[in-house]
């Protein structure tokens, strides 16, 4: 077992400077995890620099403007862009989300009390003539009656859940989210210091922090970059066009909360496969609610499953082609360990973090000769 050991450690952690890049992921990760409370804010500035880099770039490189210059302009640019979504946009997506929390209590009340809604009696008929359309005995086994009751159970149980879930979860986080708006202060601040100083800060951490063995940061950064930088920007690009295209679609078509629902599948292709198949529930169930079983509802189904079609099928393989390169089970695995350990930001850079592992993999330095290509054009394939 020792010896194994010490074959293991020979392989990947004798070239010079493998064992502090590894301490210092590891104590990155540990500070994060332990310390977010304190180092919260410079994380979250730290992403918005990342994003916002490449327009500092544009900025130096084709307009030929200093640093300094092309970095207040971008913030400039940023946070009028994000108080307009504050004052514009968000305030109507709470509005409604206030007004679909009112009626779901409302919808609640009437289903736990004596009479029956009309939606509820719809869904037993319709249910009920599926089960006579059956072979015996399934259709003896059950009553119009009991079908009727079934029903009534069943939706309040799920609005009864749904409240608890809004009640408990999805308040709460507002309400905590509310008590972070120094972040609105402290993080453009930071933010545009990194901008600004980027290279200075560079030269620092290249310094003081990272392995005496500069080359190995050389080989791993701009296979890493390339990828998260590519990834991150396409992302947000995704949710801003994809919900643009959901809200104005649920607008045309006159369902309720289509603010609401739109914000809500944009944010769903954060979380890929799970978020769309959550997101499909009140796509489903609100129009239902507001016109019943009429042929209307193939019409806004229709036009949902065209965008999803062309969102999955043209929109991400054009925005994610070069970037993303992990398959689903990764996806999947990356999205609920990361998620777990940040929530939401865990989530969002579930992806990017994936990757990063990933390159550390393939490229992480070995006594071994390896021909990491073969693994590169497998996963390809």
């Amino acid at each position: 077992m020792i010896s194994l050991f010490k074959g293991w450690y020979s392989r990947h952690f004798s070239a010079p400077g493998t064992i502090e890049f590894a301490l210092v992921l590891l104590a990155a990760f540990l500070v994060v995890y332990y310390l977010m409370w304190l180092v919260g804010p410079l994380v979250v500035a730290l992403c918005f620099a990342y994003c916002l880099d490449w327009v500092v770039r544009l900025g130096t490189h084709k307009f030929k403007l200093k640093r300094m210059t092309s970095s207040a302009i971008t913030m400039i640019l940023f946070v009028g862009l994000s108080i307009g979504i504050m004052v514009f946009i968000v305030p109507k997506i709470v509005q409604q989300a206030n007004q679909f929390y009112t009626n779901l209590q409302k919808i609640s009340i009437t289903a736990q009390g004596e009479r029956k809604d009309d939606f509820d009696t719809l869904i037993a008929t319709k249910t009920y003539e599926f089960i006579e359309s059956l072979p015996e005995p399934i259709p003896s086994m059950f009553s119009q009656e009991e079908i009727d009751q079934y029903v009534v159970q069943t939706r309040s149980s799920i609005l009864s859940n749904t409240n608890n879930i809004i009640r408990n979860q999805v308040m709460p986080s507002v309400v905590n989210a509310m008590s972070w708006m120094m972040y609105m202060i402290i993080v453009p601040i930071f933010t545009f210091l990194m901008l600004a100083n980027k290279h200075t800060l560079q030269h620092r951490f290249r310094t003081y922090i990272l392995p005496n063995n500069q080359s190995l940061i050389h080989e791993f950064w701009p296979k890493i970059n390339a990828q998260i930088e590519g990834y991150i920007r396409g992302k947000i690009l995704h949710i801003i066009i994809i919900t643009i295209v959901n809200t104005l679609a649920f607008m045309f078509l006159g369902v309720n909360y289509a603010f609401l629902l739109g914000f809500g599948v944009g944010l769903s292709v954060i979380v890929p496969y799970v978020g769309a198949a959550v997101i499909t529930i009140p796509v489903v169930l609100i129009p239902i609610f507001q016109f019943g079983f009429t042929s209307y509802l193939l019409w806004i189904y229709a036009v949902y499953l065209i965008i999803q079609l062309l969102d999955a099928n043209v929109l991400t393989p054009m925005l994610f082609s070069k970037a993303m390169n992990l398959d689903a089970f990764s996806i999947l695995s990356a999205i609920l360990i990361f998620g777990g350990l940040w929530g939401f930001w865990g989530v969002f850079f579930s992806i990017p973090l994936a990757t990063f592992i990933r390159t550390l993999f393939l490229y992480w330095p070995n006594s071994e000769v390896v021909d990491t290509t073969k693994y590169v054009r497998k996963s390809k394939e």
